[in-house]
């Protein structure tokens, strides 16, 4: 894992951390929001019923005491609530609150008028305005006209809470209760959840941003184990291989070549070709990208490895068209570029169908400074292959093909390490009989 990569893992966990908390934050805020919200509506829609079931006033005594009041306020709500304990009544009495309507501060802080519209269309409208200073009598029929076509019989318009209902005697009442208080403390709910979820995403990203290189360090250190497995078994099993072919050589010119020894060594072969691949695949992880680039000419590149494998796909039957416009340029180390346009034509050549065509293809993108190159081949086998699984290591879609040239599922792996080199991607799909793989990159 190189220095790049470590900083991928880094940002990667960051942003996953920071995001799942800000979920669970927004989450816990908008319960705390939406609860708050609920009990309040309902508390409100329970003061306006019990205006309503008296007629457009609130409940008074007979006796001027405001406790004797008091106890005929909650002796009026309970009937004309028939008793039922509802879900805001449960989640009241859960955190400790008591309902408006519970208080002896009650009728002293009620702000509301009425306006009741009698069967008769010629009698007077009557209005009771008493609790509410800042609305005149033609103000609250003039509002009250309004509300009473909308389709909602209970809602909020701006700072007002109404409800719209029919009385016994068949007239509609219309009652506005002023919210401003309950309205403005929900406002202060949430925009106190914003900013606390605002201000915990900001700390709970400094805070992981901090302990990252900790969280991560034994990933890294795995990885820095395993890297350094490859280079050590690499390292050792030369030695011996060397050894197993020096014999089977010798027994060849003392015994003559026959068909095990000629087995010996075509494995002797495979193996050293495993171990040199494994080599390159660390090497490519290892590299840094600081690494000099400067701007370099992409189509004689690609063409130099073209002219290369030309011949290789001639005496394998296959026809290599490539498609590289002059003269395009972009800013990478040339050694990186050969290599990829190498692995991907190996590959090509490899895996094409017998007498296919092999097709390299290489432009600019329309928007953009990405470099894009693309290579297929003819591949009917291809149609309900696993494509996600083509770039991990050591993966062959099929066993069977090709299985002497030395394929060992490594080259696809390099690839896509050299192009994330350059910030880029390496995809692969099939459409019509043809493999397609395409490298976007960014240089």
């Amino acid at each position: 894992m190189n220095e790049r990569s470590i900083r991928k893992l880094k940002r990667k966990f960051v942003g996953m951390s920071t995001l799942s908390f800000l979920i669970v934050m927004c989450f816990i805020a908008g319960l705390i929001y939406f609860g708050n919200l609920f009990i309040v509506n309902t508390e409100i829609h329970d003061v306006l019923k019990l205006i309503v079931s008296n007629q457009g006033e609130l409940p008074q005594s007979k006796t001027t005491s405001s406790k004797a009041t008091f106890e005929s306020i909650q002796e009026a709500q309970k009937e004309s609530e028939n008793m039922d304990i509802s879900i805001a009544d449960q989640l009241t009495g859960f955190f400790g609150l008591q309902g408006t309507y519970n208080t002896p501060e009650f009728l002293y802080s009620t702000r509301f008028f009425s306006v009741i519209y009698p069967v008769d269309s010629t009698d007077r409208v009557q209005v009771k305005s008493t609790h509410m200073a800042s609305v005149d009598d033609t103000e609250a029929v003039s509002l009250a006209n309004r509300l009473k076509e909308r389709v909602l019989k209970f809602g909020q318009y701006n700072s007002y809470y109404y409800q719209v209902d029919t009385l016994s005697d068949g007239s509609t009442i219309v009652v506005v209760m002023d919210c401003t208080s309950q309205i403005a403390l929900s406002q202060r709910i949430l925009k106190l959840a914003v900013i606390f979820m605002g201000f915990g995403a900001v700390l709970s990203f400094l805070i992981l941003r901090a302990f990252s290189g900790r969280i991560i360090a034994p990933e890294v250190r795995n990885s820095e184990n395993q890297k350094r497995f490859i280079t050590n078994a690499s390292h050792e099993l030369k030695t011996p291989l060397a050894v197993i072919r020096a014999n089977t050589e010798l027994t060849e010119a003392m015994s003559g070549e026959t068909e095990w020894t000629k087995a010996t060594l075509r494995q002797v072969d495979r193996l050293q070709g495993l171990i040199q691949n494994l080599v390159l695949i660390t090497r490519a992880e290892e590299q840094d990208d600081k690494q000099e680039r400067m701007d370099m000419d992409l189509s004689a590149a690609v063409n130099d490895v073209l002219d290369n494998y030309a011949p290789v796909a001639e005496q394998e039957g296959l026809t290599l068209d490539r498609q590289v416009p002059e003269g395009l340029h972009m800013q990478a180390a040339g050694g990186q570029i050969r290599q990829l346009v190498t692995l991907f034509v190996d590959n090509a050549i490899k895996y094409c169908d017998p007498g296919g065509q092999i097709q390299v293809r290489v432009s600019k993108a329309k928007r953009g400074r990405a470099t894009i190159l693309e290579f297929s081949n003819d591949y009917a086998k291809g149609k309900d292959v696993d494509y996600a699984r083509f770039f991990d290591r050591f993966y062959r879609a099929d066993e069977s093909h090709n299985t002497d040239r030395g394929g060992y599922g490594i080259g696809l792996s390099i690839a896509e390490s050299i192009v994330e080199q350059y910030h880029g991607i390496a995809s692969v799909d099939w459409k019509d009989g043809r493999i397609i793989f395409t490298c976007r990159l960014l240089g």
